[in-house]
């Protein structure tokens, strides 16, 4: 851009700066014949400082005044005393421009240089005067051979100066980039023990911050999925095998015991309703987490839902010898689909059960606030700060060494959560280790009746 403009333009730039200069002169003419202070010296300061020298006449063609650089004459003078023919046509073609001005190119035949002349009306209460200004234009051809010499050196330099500067540049912040793309490619490959390194460079470093993030989560999603098909196997497996084992044992020892073979097919059955329930609860999770099931949203009593689903587990309870305490208005209308909030209320108290502490004690409470909460509380181990986040994921298990669950399929945290979010309910969990834990959701208000 530089080598374009100073010598493309150069000696259009020059020009355009005469002519302000030139104009300027004539300015400060105007003012001093306005002020009728036309022997300061200091018209005689601009032109030479300008290069400029000129005449001025009245409206009779008749010289008031000279303005002469250096005070060597000029060449607008020479030409005007060898041809005062020229006075007039100056003259005429001020008049008849429409801004009151003019600029003519001329070129001074024995010195063969080019010239700028400038002429002006100038109109006073006392009278119209004529400005003519004369200014040499310096031949600038050797002034663009030397700046076009000086250009090629320094675009040189200033190539070769930005190539080391841009390959430096490039270098440094493509290295971390290519180190992370070595990475990326390690991590497709499933090698999640990768990390991608940070460097001087902010965006860079938030990159890398994220990436690393995002490793551990897929770390940690694949240890889950492990998990997942471990525990799933295992549950599959024994069910399986046993199922196998009493069908051979019936074949081969129980066909004809009545008895032994009724044991035997209950063995089975209780098998088959173990898988039954299991490839249920995982249906179940994958419908609700792909939004294919629709909630049917309507009014129900909450109350009451709390009870009949403690009928359900009545036995479990009695079992265990537990000691169930309510805390609840004596009715509660809600918004929601009665049969799946039915079901997360079921899982909330069954793994409370499972989970219960020495005192034997379930305590659930009914909360009236700005929506209505619900709370299970139980008073057992409770769980980690560690583990708390991951309880409602069903790939994870808190207990590494797994057992596979004999009343459930180890799922129903998951479903619950599923549910949940369908209902854009807000739910979570507090425990702490050795205090029991507290699981909760709430529901919007339909209506409530207090007696």
């Amino acid at each position: 851009m530089l080598w374009f403009f100073q010598i493309v333009f150069l000696q259009t730039y020059y020009q355009n700066m005469k002519t302000s200069q030139v104009r300027s002169v004539a300015d400060r003419v105007e003012l001093a014949i306005k002020t009728d202070t036309m022997d300061d010296i200091n018209l005689q300061l601009q032109a030479v400082n300008n290069n400029v020298c000129g005449l001025v006449y009245n409206e009779r063609g008749v010289l008031l005044y000279q303005v002469d650089s250096l005070g060597l004459g000029c060449y607008l003078t020479q030409r005007i005393i060898a041809n005062p023919a020229n006075v007039d046509d100056y003259i005429e073609r001020t008049r008849l421009s429409n801004s009151g001005d003019f600029i003519l190119p001329l070129k001074n035949s024995v010195l063969r240089q080019d010239m700028l002349v400038y002429g002006r009306e100038i109109k006073a209460s006392f009278g119209n005067f004529y400005i003519f200004l004369n200014s040499p234009l310096d031949p600038l051809d050797s002034t663009i051979s030397i700046l076009k010499n000086q250009f090629i050196y320094v675009t040189i330099a200033v190539f070769i100066f930005s190539s080391i500067v841009s390959v430096l540049i490039s270098s440094k912040m493509a290295n971390p980039i290519v180190k992370m793309n070595k990475s990326a490619q390690k991590l497709a490959k499933g090698d999640y023990s990768v990390n991608f390194e940070k460097s001087e460079y902010s965006e860079i470093n938030e990159l890398a911050t994220t990436l690393n993030y995002a490793t551990q989560e897929l770390g940690k999603m694949d240890e889950l999925r492990k998990d997942l098909i471990a525990n799933v196997s295992h549950d599959i497996k024994t069910p399986l095998t046993m199922i196998k084992a009493y069908a051979e044992m019936i074949k081969d020892l129980s066909g004809n015991n009545p008895i032994k073979r009724d044991e035997h097919l209950d063995v089975i059955l209780a098998e088959v309703n173990h898988l039954d329930r299991l490839v249920n609860d995982m249906t179940q999770i994958s419908q609700l987490q792909s939004s294919v099931l629709t909630i049917q949203d309507k009014e129900f009593d909450l109350v009451a839902m709390v009870h009949s689903t403690l009928k359900l587990v009545e036995g479990l309870i009695h079992n265990n010898a537990i000691e169930v305490e309510i805390f609840s208005p004596s009715e509660v209308w809600v918004h929601g689909d009665d049969v799946k909030i039915q079901q997360v209320i079921y899982n909330f108290v069954n793994n409370a059960i499972k989970h219960i502490g020495d005192d034997k004690k379930l305590e659930i409470q009914i909360l009236l606030e700005d929506r209505v909460r619900i709370e299970i509380i139980d008073h057992g181990d409770g769980i980690s700060d560690e583990d708390l986040p991951y309880i409602w994921d069903r790939y994870y298990k808190i207990d590494k060494n797994y057992q596979r669950q004999t009343e459930g399929t180890g799922l129903g945290l998951a479903i619950a959560s599923a549910i949940l979010k369908s209902h854009h309910a807000n739910f979570g969990a507090i425990s702490k280790v050795g205090e029991g834990s507290t699981f909760w959701f709430e529901l919007e208000f339909a209506k409530q009746i207090e007696v």
